[in-house]
């Protein structure tokens, strides 16, 4: 059974798109068109090889490659590092993994965790607690930002 999945589009690719199918919005249309385009570049793309598949000695969902992990704007996030985000004292758990954040599983961004079970209006660098690989504490995003 398929389920709908929420994914980024930049608004200047859902504009083309829209305008292509002439829908102006996501409408029937246009979840076509995208679909289809989606598994278009899946049947004629390679699939990136799974690291376990190359090296099945290690460990899976440990950060193997310290120069690899998620840019943050200024902040680069090496693999392994945990995100937190607390509202109404219920907290919402991230890792990066192979260079992005998953959250239940699924990548998001800083923004959708710090609004995971907020209001949608939450900053996430004044809301997300970040925890390094080989730290035991947790330090407040806007902390570890480098100045602009």
């Amino acid at each position: 059974m398929a389920h709908p999945i929420p994914l980024y589009l930049p608004s200047d690719a859902f504009h083309a798109l829209t305008k292509h199918t002439g829908e102006g919005w996501f409408g029937p249309k246009t979840e076509a068109a995208l679909c289809k385009l989606i598994r278009d570049w899946i049947a004629n793309t390679a699939a990136t090889p799974d690291i376990l598949d190359e090296a099945p000695n290690l460990t899976p969902g440990v950060a193997h490659d310290s120069g690899k992990g998620y840019q943050w704007k200024q902040l680069f996030l090496p693999n392994g590092t945990e995100l937190r985000s607390t509202f109404c004292g219920k907290s919402t758990y991230a890792k990066v993994q192979d260079e992005s954040i998953i959250c239940d599983d699924a990548p998001t961004m800083p923004s959708r965790l710090a609004n995971a079970s907020g209001c949608g209006t939450r900053n996430a660098w004044q809301n997300i607690w970040l925890k390094f690989p080989g730290d035991s504490t947790w330090k407040l995003a806007r902390k570890c930002r480098p100045p602009a």
